[in-house]
């Protein structure tokens, strides 16, 4: 049991600085510029969004699972066995 434990406690603490890292993307460093003429003409586009949808906590959810699911897998096994 305190195996299962400690390594529960490594999975977090492994897992927890991606959790709440700071993303810089690209849209957080755009700077804009303007030029003074007498035809220049403003216009606005939306910048695209790089990549998709951040994935760091359905994944950190699933290892969690996965790693108390093998372990109540190793903790059937050492019953059955003893």
């Amino acid at each position: 049991m305190l195996c299962l434990l400690s390594a529960t406690v490594v999975m977090v603490l492994l897992f927890a600085p991606v959790a709440l890292a700071d993303h810089h993307t690209a849209m957080s460093t755009a700077t804009s510029t303007a030029t003074a003429s007498p035809t220049a003409t403003a216009t606005a586009t939306a910048l695209p969004k790089s990549g998709g949808p951040s994935l760091v906590g359905p994944v950190t959810l699933l290892a969690s699972l996965a790693l108390i699911a093998s372990g109540v897998g190793a903790l059937a096994l050492l019953r059955r066995s003893a």
